[in-house]
Order: C-alpha cells, then sequence, then structure tokens
C-alpha cells in the first residue's frame, strides 16, 4: 500500500486478470472517457492487457495504481519521474528543469465517486507520498482546460496554473489545450 488515510488506500497495479477487468470496464465506460482518453478510443480488456501490461511488469517509467474508498477499487493513478521519461515527452511539459519532478494523472473510473472529495484525498495522498517518500520538488499535473471538475480539485490540493500548453493531447480527433499545474513541496498542503 502506498498511502491509507481516511478510507482512501493507493496500491500498486498488478499483473493480474482482475486489475486488468477492473480497468476495461472503467476506459470503456463513455462517462470516464468523456474526460480520459476520449469517447473515440475505448479500452476493451484484450488493449487493456496489451497497454498496462507492460506498465505493470516495469518496461516503462510510469507507475500505475488503483485506488481505493472503502476497500472499493474506484480508479486508476499513476506517476512517473520525469527525468526517466523521453526527452520528446519532457519536452511537452515545457519547463526548463524536470530534476526531481514527477507527473501524476488520474481517473474515478466509478461516475457514482464523482464529486464527493474522493478526487482530493487520492490526489493529496499521492502527492504527499511523492514529496515524502520520493523526495520530489515539485509535482504537475496537465488537465483538459474544459475539464473544470478535475482542474478544482487541483487547486483545492493546492496546485496553480502556471502555463497554458497548447493543442497538447489528442482527445476525441482534435489537439485540445491543457493547462500545466504544479504544486510545490514548499508551498503543498499537508
Amino acid at each position: 500500500m502506498l498511502f491509507e488515510k481516511d478510507g482512501i488506500s493507493i496500491r500498486l497495479m498488478q499483473d493480474d486478470i482482475h486489475d486488468y477487468q477492473l480497468m476495461a470496464k472503467w476506459l470503456t465506460d463513455e462517462k470516464v472517457l468523456e474526460f480520459y482518453e476520449g469517447r473515440d478510443n475505448p479500452f476493451p480488456l484484450e488493449r487493456i492487457i496489451e497497454t498496462y501490461q507492460p506498465i505493470v511488469r516495469g518496461y516503462d517509467p510510469v507507475v500505475p495504481c488503483l485506488f481505493y474508498d472503502q476497500n472499493i477499487p474506484i480508479g486508476y493513478i499513476q506517476y512517473y519521474f520525469l527525468n526517466d521519461l523521453p526527452e520528446t515527452d519532457r519536452q511537452k511539459y515545457c519547463l526548463e528543469n524536470t530534476d526531481f519532478i514527477y507527473g501524476i494523472d488520474l481517473f474515478i473510473g466509478e461516475s457514482t465517486y464523482w464529486n464527493q472529495g474522493i478526487g482530493t484525498k487520492v490526489v493529496l495522498g499521492i502527492v504527499n507520498y511523492l514529496f515524502e517518500q520520493l523526495q520530489a520538488i515539485k509535482v504537475v499535473i496537465d488537465p483538459d482546460v474544459r475539464n473544470t471538475r478535475a482542474i478544482r480539485c487541483y487547486e483545492k490540493c493546492g496546485f496553480v496554473k502556471v502555463k497554458l500548453l497548447p493543442k497538447h493531447e489528442l482527445h476525441e480527433g482534435k489537439y485540445q489545450d491543457n493547462w500545466l499545474m504544479v504544486i510545490d513541496r514548499k508551498k503543498s498542503l499537508h
């Protein structure tokens, strides 16, 4: 377990059919896909295994995790050390220096858990883990500018918008603008 507090827990994703089935359930749900990957880009089980198994097995710098509310799996979060990414991926963040900076991405896969403050607890949990256990000095996230619910969550956690990333991610057939949002170790909430 990476984190456990107030009924929220985060654990590493396992190379296990159950974890892959959860991901396939979430990443074929149109409500989730509207904000993560795109409704035109579902991930049925075969594609989940093909995409996530190498990540779970450590062949990729991304660390995949599942998170739970009261022991019920409800979402996915991943983190990565920006220096471990290929140069072309690091350049997308438009940061001069990426030393000790981690990125995160997440979604709540069970839409009945949206708008309950759970995302805030998960984000704070992973941010504190990255600061305390991995010695991160900054954590970045890059939400689509239209995802106002996520942006509000990240701002509640202490992230600030630092840069608009024009045409940053392909989503539903169109390159979308994203915000680069950052939280500093010195300014983080505990």
